[in-house]
């Protein structure tokens, strides 16, 4: 699957993620707002507890709708073997026990996954201690990188 196919996999998951977290916000915004749910007592918290739940929808869409508009604009150009990793970079790396990691180097929505032709794909971010490691990295270059109590070596396979 091309890099283009791949950002647009990712788009169209984040854009489905989006609607229905909206759905789910506007729900509890009218459940929150709505007359019938009226405390009975003062111990009644049910009206107050949905309206935190909706300010936490609500802060999720803003976030969803900004990863979403950020990967849109993410530039896709064509790298090769000896371009350095940047934004935009489809990556393989393999780590000394001969595990293999398939990465989009992205601007946003760090941590979100596909599954394409039987490989996870996960996008990372310059924020993130892996893609701190990998930025400016070519094929061929091996680095080390310590997630929580272990030390992993990784190596640039390819860079697309």
């Amino acid at each position: 699957m091309t890099k283009h196919k791949i950002h647009r996999r990712f788009i169209d998951q984040l854009t489905a993620e989006l609607a229905a977290t909206t759905a789910v916000a506007k729900k509890s915004f009218a459940t929150a707002t709505s007359e019938e749910h009226q405390a009975e007592h003062k111990y009644d918290t049910f009206k107050l507890e949905e309206s935190f739940l909706a300010r936490g929808h609500a802060k999720r869409v803003e976030e969803l709708s900004n990863a979403l508009e950020s990967l849109q604009m993410l530039p896709l150009k064509a790298l090769h073997e000896s371009s350095l990793i940047q934004l935009g970079a489809l990556i393989r790396l393999k780590s000394s026990d001969g595990e293999t990691r398939v990465l989009l180097f992205g601007s946003a929505a760090g941590g979100e996954t596909i599954q394409v032709d039987g490989e996870e794909i996960t996008i990372v971010t310059a924020q993130s201690p892996l893609g701190q490691a990998v930025l400016g990295k070519t094929v061929g270059d091996t680095f080390k990188i310590k997630i929580g109590r272990l030390t992993q070596t990784l190596t640039v396979l390819s860079v697309a």
